[in-house]
């Protein structure tokens, strides 16, 4: 998408301070092919302060806003349905990364309001990596050119005469054949997650994940770095631990309790755990109390 559209220097791009590679590298890649500004809009634990912060960071020179819908490290879950509209009004286009919603709980693309989404095979829908899905509103299909025109792109196209016509549709932005093996993959995962149903999946993530947010409130020294209400996060969890480093406390996680936690990359001491709906209260617990030993560890050794 931000390949598509057309910038020149001082052009802005509005994305949020939580963005990792599939935002923040194309974002920083305009900046310096073309000049373009990389706005970056702070996280607010608030829908009002969230959507006032990015109308704030809209200015005459902004083409678009790409945002996570839910941001990878600290798990922010922004109200992307106002961040569009606002966006929509002052004539920006807006694109949004599913990549850590979809699968979670009912989505309609149309009803967010972006005019561009981008969502991935795996993560929260469980299939293999290298699948993904552009969404592209209709009229919105003219604001982005093809760069690259390959089979599977084309309404017709004449051999003889050298002449084609692109699809009218979203459709006009393949190029080449799939990788059948993992549409059919990815689409049995879809499945999976349908006969489950996407409430339940929604139900049982928000009851495990505010069970691990309500215990590490009881560790001391625990710091709790994901919005509490479900309403503003998702299956994320971010949380840090006094006197320890995350690279740290992943170590020792791995090492004393079998618990594999990714530690944050940047920014922020500490660990984002993913909390997938079939774990259970018992794991949950198990996490808690491998937390407290750690906190007490270390607070001795001070």
């Amino acid at each position: 998408v931000v390949r598509g559209m057309e910038w020149v220097a001082g052009d802005e791009i509005v994305i949020s301070a939580d963005e990792e590679a599939a935002l923040l590298l194309p974002a920083l890649h305009l900046r310096d092919l073309y000049g373009v500004e990389v706005v970056k809009v702070p996280l607010i634990d608030d829908d009002d302060g969230q959507v006032q912060a990015v109308e704030e960071r809209l200015g005459e020179r902004t083409k678009l806003v790409a945002l996570s819908h839910v941001t990878t490290d600290l798990g922010y879950r922004l109200p992307v349905e106002r961040i569009c509209a606002v966006a929509r009004a002052r004539g920006v286009r807006s694109f949004l990364d599913l990549a850590h919603s979809a699968g979670l709980y009912p989505l309609d693309l149309h009803a967010l309001g972006c005019d561009f989404a981008g969502l991935l095979s795996y993560k929260w829908m469980y299939a293999p990596y290298a699948a993904g899905l552009l969404y592209v509103r209709k009229e919105a299909l003219d604001a982005v050119q093809v760069r690259y025109a390959g089979g599977r792109a084309e309404q017709w196209l004449d051999p003889v005469a050298d002449i084609f016509a692109l699809r009218e549709t979203a459709e006009r932005f393949q190029y080449g054949p799939w990788c059948w093996p993992l549409v059919l993959a990815w689409a049995f995962a879809v499945e999976y997650l349908s006969a489950i149903g996407l409430e339940a999946i929604w139900e049982r993530t928000v009851a495990l994940a505010g069970r691990l947010k309500e215990g590490l409130t009881q560790i001391p020294g625990a710091v709790l770095y994901t919005p509490r209400s479900p309403q503003r996060s998702a299956a994320l969890v971010s949380f840090g631990l006094a006197g320890w480093k995350g690279e740290e406390l992943s170590q020792a996680l791995r090492e004393e309790w079998n618990m594999v936690i990714k530690p944050l990359p940047h920014g922020r001491e500490g660990l984002r755990a993913s909390i997938t709906f079939f774990l259970l209260e018992s794991e949950i617990d198990e996490l808690l109390a491998a937390l407290n030993s750690l906190a007490k560890q270390r607070s001795k050794s001070r």
